[in-house]
């Protein structure tokens, strides 16, 4: 099939582009598909893009036709292939909008400049002007000396030619007004456009073939726009009242004198252009009746808005009534108030059902913020986040958050940064996003924020609209919410989460009755009997009004609905067959829906919403629709028999498929189909995979609400990870017991059991976690499970560690590591990589314990393996201060407590800012104290009474290099404290803390009975740090004691514990406590000064300042 691809694109003369068709699979099926988008990522030009659109159109749709076509592919397209260009490409007649712009001012600069930079500016001018007719789907047809004619409308046709017109016309303005400026800046003369736009017939010529393919346009449309260009004065576009009319609802004008046109019997009106508005502030204002009554209201908030632009301080309003009492219209009148005084209007919907990507209230707010459109492509996408750092709208910092709000992939390093952070941070991360962009813009002008609908809001745009509420109440800006009386979820168990910012509450009661004949004067004369029957019947309700005035307008009068839903049916009732059926259809989509999916539904690529649009049923919203009101779209959507529904929703899932998960699953839900359990597990998988585990957490939760037990299985693994992810342990393991209930299998079973016993080693329930491992490991041998063994033996490893049994931890974890390389799963070779480099530093091998961190960053890194990182980073540093290398211990340190800073994990920041106190005690005491200081503070707030003795002790060691001796002999015993306090505290570091208590303590019998009791606890210690540190400390105790056998003895120690892997640190302190100890006893020969020399040069080398006094005090009695 790509090969008749081929041919077909040959004869279109696009041969160019077969290579790129091939690569990206395209072939005879996805060409309908292809949308403007596509071909402009394929690469395609805008005039091949247009030849492609209008070919693609002629295509056979059925699947027998396309087959038909493609067996006589050959004798066709060898025919077409021979056809002259204008045989291939006749003249046809088209509706277009023609432009005509030529540039003033290009006398003046020809007398100052020579005639090559004259055309280089010149050239620069209609490279602009054909950058805006492209812009806005414009054909450039001809260059004619100065000026340009493009053409709107052809070769691809389309119903908004005059209004595509009118904006690049302005566009092409605004763009020569700027350049004209620097011309003017740098040569001193102006230069300046005129622009004519005409609407009419014409008959649309192709010239040449290929790539040299060209277009233009004759006839009598033709020179009428070159007569608006040519009366235009520099700087105005003018229009016939031709284009007027067909762009009438969405441009401003202004009426001129009419003029004579040669070959036109009567004058032609002309117009000036003034503005060209949104399609949905035109629709909205023309749907929308003039505003009545809530004189109260909104005086209140005139108020509020007033005081917010005078003082720079907002606050929140919250609008709160029934269903179409008038809240939307309400804020839709507050937003044009707060517009007329200047303020940016931002706009974000919470939509029940139907969310697709980047269309949720928050996201969409975020796109409103930053100036792109719901619907915009990846690139778009991208440079709005370009533009927000260059102009410091957001940081540096946020980027991983700000492409999360905008639906962009992670880059790999951000991939890993957003992997290691827990699920609070990221939303707190977006939140401050969120906040940044509101509070940076309201710097230069205030902001309006409007969120409708909050009743049907999740936890997390609720706990978004919190932040947001603080945000406003700090900055020039106001923040509009709506909800429903039923579903009002800002109760104050909410509200508590605000701070205390200002809130204000709008309860909307019933229009006054002179309020409500004010609304039925739009319609009818308020005295008409029928007006009466309608006020009785609303009761006060603005929508309900609204609506019978409607029906009554479009049917009969003689009786009306006495509900809202009979008044939607009855308005409903009004539509011809096709847009009643393309109205039900759009109801099953959702409130908001996009025209591509309706035709999908429809089955009619033709179809338009535009008799919906007349009817004041929906209204054009960013790139899609939105229903009036949602009581219309639910009375629609409730007015269909159970099989239509059903019917309609399969069909929206098979459009959902390739292109949201979530929509697609969500619509089979609604379709009763027996595959949505496994659509929304799908789903669940994705929003997980994008860190978003509270959606994936709803999604799979809806799943278990409609799939039997025994399918469940899957789900309820998954339900039992994100728990588990969100900080739900005792839910997870409940989660997954049910998961190992229902399973089958026995790998499934087996699968379930490891899920259990992650949540238990969280809890750190060793026991009950090692029983159930020798189940599930029986099973995983038994049917090979290489994954689940890997996962097993570190867990198993886990617990030996945390047990002090060191050697069965390596067995474990060496065991783990052959499995998960069997197994291909790099994530979990890199956590036993770890795991074996923490076993073999608790031994005391630090070298290879290097080496197994080293290898398990980089495979992180590689992968982007986030929160691996940043838990193995310090420990690689902690390796390295032991090889001597403290400025890169120290690069590692200080880069694992930013990474843990970022992803706002402290645990993770207590340990880094730990092991850098361990490497500055080396030889900056400065620095030093200001690592430990702030890792005590976090171990202070998070209740880590170990890493509290820590920080207390080498706070006491800090105070003794600064001869504080009574500071720090209190710290240290405050340490000592704690260790003994705690229930494994000895164990973990009480050799270590004992030393320094020894280091500190001035008494001397005091210094040998801790030397003691340390010296004996190391005996039932397996952690490598505490000998290296105390045989360090107790041999500078004995130098200062003079005790030289005692140095010489704990020197001995230390080279046999390192016997096994000598390592550089104390192989440093060895030779230093040996030659110290030797001078001591009186030797002084040149051996031991050269000896003492060397040990002196390599600590300076080293940054070992702290090993350096007594080498200098030595030294100096030489």
């Amino acid at each position: 099939m790509s090969e008749d691809v081929n041919k077909w694109l040959e004869a279109l003369g696009l041969g160019k582009y077969a290579a790129t068709f091939a690569e990206h699979d395209v072939d005879f099926r996805a060409l309908p598909a292809l949308s403007e988008q596509d071909l402009k990522e394929l690469g395609v030009s805008l005039g091949h893009r247009r030849i492609l659109q209008q070919a693609i159109a002629t295509l056979p749709e059925s699947d027998e036709a396309l087959s038909e076509s493609q067996s006589s592919s050959d004798v066709s397209l060898a025919d077409t292939a021979s056809l002259a260009a204008w045989e291939r490409h006749p003249g046809e007649r088209r509706p277009v909008t023609m432009l005509f712009a030529d540039i003033t001012g290009s006398t003046a600069l020809t007398e100052k400049l020579d005639v090559e930079e004259t055309h280089d500016l010149l050239y620069g001018a209609t490279q602009k002007m054909c950058q805006a007719l492209e812009n806005n789907r414009g054909t450039v047809c001809r260059f004619m000396g100065d000026g340009v004619m493009g053409m709107f409308g052809a070769p691809v046709a389309s119903e908004y030619h005059a209004v595509d017109g009118c904006e690049a016309a302005l566009e092409m303005q605004r763009a020569i007004r700027d350049y004209g400026s620097e011309v003017k800046a740098s040569y001193g003369s102006e230069l300046q456009i005129r622009v004519g736009l005409h609407s009419g017939e014409v008959v649309v010529l192709t010239v040449g073939e290929g790539e040299d393919v060209e277009y233009d346009a004759s006839g009598p449309t033709v020179p009428i726009a070159a007569r608006m260009e040519q009366i235009a004065n520099p700087g105005e576009v003018y229009l016939t009242a031709a284009t007027q009319a067909l762009a009438a609802s969405r441009i401003d004008t202004e009426t001129l004198e009419p003029v004579s046109v040669k070959g036109v019997s009567e004058p032609v009106t002309i117009f000036a252009l003034r503005g060209v508005r949104s399609a949905e502030e035109a629709v909205t204002n023309a749907a929308r009746t003039t505003f009545v009554g809530r004189r109260a209201e909104l005086n209140q908030f005139m108020g509020m808005l007033d005081t917010c632009i005078e003082e720079g301080h907002g606050q929140t309003v919250y609008v709160r009534g029934d269903p179409g009492i008038g809240k939307t219209r309400l804020v839709e009148e507050f937003a044009r108030a707060a517009a007329e005084k200047g303020a940016s209007i931002q706009r974000g919907l919470v939509l029940p059902f139907g969310v697709g990507k980047g269309q949720d209230a928050i996201r969409s707010l975020v796109r409103s913020l930053l100036g792109i459109s719901a619907g915009s492509a990846k690139a778009a996408r991208q440079r709005a986040v370009e533009t927000a750092l260059t102009h410091g709208w957001v940081g540096a910092d946020q980027v991983v958050f700000i492409n999360d709000l905008l639906d962009l992939p992670q880059p790999t390093e951000l991939r890993a940064l957003y992997d290691a952070m827990d699920n609070a941070t990221r939303n707190e991360g977006k939140q401050a996003v969120v906040s940044t962009l509101v509070t940076t813009e309201s710097n230069t002008q205030p902001i309006l924020t409007t969120v409708e609908d909050v009743h049907w809001a999740d936890t997390i745009t609720l706990a978004h609209l919190a932040a947001l509420t603080k945000t406003v109440a700090e900055c020039s800006a106001l923040l509009v919410m709506t909800s429903r009386v039923k579903g009002d979820q800002l109760d104050q168990s909410w509200r508590t989460t605000i701070d205390g910012s200002p809130f204000f509450t709008i309860d909307l009661g019933p229009l006054r009755k002179q309020d409500s004949i004010a609304l039925i004067s739009e319609f009818i004369d308020s005295a008409d009997p029928l007006g009466e029957r309608c006020l009785e019947r609303a009761a006060g309700n603005p929508f309900f009004l609204e609506q019978l005035l409607r029906a009554a307008q479009e049917g009969s009068s003689e009786s009306l609905p006495d509900s809202i839903q009979t008044l939607v049916l009855a308005r409903m009732d009004q539509l011809d067959s096709e847009n009643k059926q393309a109205l039900r259809a759009a109801a099953v989509i959702g409130q908001h829906f996009e025209l591509d999916a309706l035709r999908h539904l429809l089955d009619d690529t033709a179809y338009d919403c535009r008799g919906l649009v007349e009817h004041h049923l929906v209204r054009p919203e960013g790139l899609g629709y939105l229903f009036a009101h949602a009581l219309i779209q639910e009375g629609v959507y409730a007015s269909l028999l159970k099989g239509q529904r059903r019917d309609l929703h399969r069909r929206a899932a098979r459009f959902f498929g390739e292109r949201d998960p979530v929509l697609h699953a969500e619509h089979l839900d609604r379709a009763g189909d027996a595959e949505a359990p496994c659509a929304y597990l799908a789903a669940a998988r994705h929003q997980a995979g994008q860190n978003r585990y509270e959606r994936a957490l709803q999604l799979t939760n809806r799943a278990l609400e409609i799939v039997p037990d025994t399918e469940s299985f899957a789900l309820r693994c998954l339900e039992g990870e994100l728990l588990r992810n969100l900080g739900s342990v005792p839910e997870s393991i409940s989660a997954y017991g049910r998961a190992s209930e229902v399973a089958v299998a026995e790998v499934d079973r087996c699968r379930a059991w490891i899920g259990v016993a992650e949540g238990l080693r969280i809890t750190e329930e060793h026991d009950a976690l090692l029983e159930l491992l020798k189940d599930a490991g029986v099973l995983a041998e038994a049917h090979a499970l290489s994954p689940e063994m890997a996962r097993i033996c570190q867990l198993r490893g886990n617990v030996h560690f945390m047990r002090g049994e060191i050697a069965a931890c390596l067995r474990a974890n060496a065991t783990s590591l052959e499995h998960a390389r069997d197994a291909g799963s790099a994530e979990v070779e890199a956590q036993a990589l770890g795991a074996l480099g923490e076993a073999e530093f608790a031994r005391g091998r630090i070298i290879s314990a290097y080496g197994y961190y080293h290898r398990c960053i980089e495979l992180s890194r590689e992968h982007g393996l986030g929160r691996i990182i940043a838990a193995n980073l310090p420990m690689r540093g902690h390796t390295l201060l032991y090889r001597n290398d403290l400025e890169a211990a120290l690069n590692d340190c200080r880069s694992a407590a930013e990474l843990a800073a970022k992803i706002r994990q402290p645990r993770a920041e207590m340990v880094a800012l730990v092991v850098g106190s361990y490497v500055a005690d080396m030889g900056d005491p400065t620095v030093g104290k200001e690592w430990i200081t702030s890792c005590l503070r976090i171990a202070r707030r998070l209740g880590a009474r170990i890493f509290e003795a820590i920080s207390l002790e080498h706070l006491g060691r800090f105070a003794v290099q600064e001869g504080a001796h009574i500071e720090a002999e209190r710290l240290t015993q405050e340490a000592v404290t704690i260790v003994r306090e705690s229930e494994s505290g000895m164990q973990f570091t009480g050799s270590k803390v004992l030393g320094a208590l020894a280091l500190v303590t001035g008494n001397p019998d005091e210094r040998r009975s801790t030397l003691k009791e340390g010296e004996e606890l190391l005996r039932s210690s397996a952690f490598g740090r505490n000998f290296l540190w105390f045989y360090r400390d107790a041999m500078e105790v004995c130098l200062q004691m003079a005790e030289w056998d005692e140095v010489n003895r704990y020197a001995q120690a230390l080279e046999e514990y390192t016997s096994a892997e000598p390592l550089p640190w104390s192989d440093f302190f060895i030779a230093r406590g040996r030659a110290l100890s030797a001078f001591g006893r009186g030797k002084r020969d040149d051996a031991t000064t050269k000896e003492l020399k060397r040990l002196r040069d390599e600590a300076e080398r080293l940054g070992f300042n702290v090993a350096i006094p007594a080498l200098d005090e030595a030294l100096v009695s030489v």
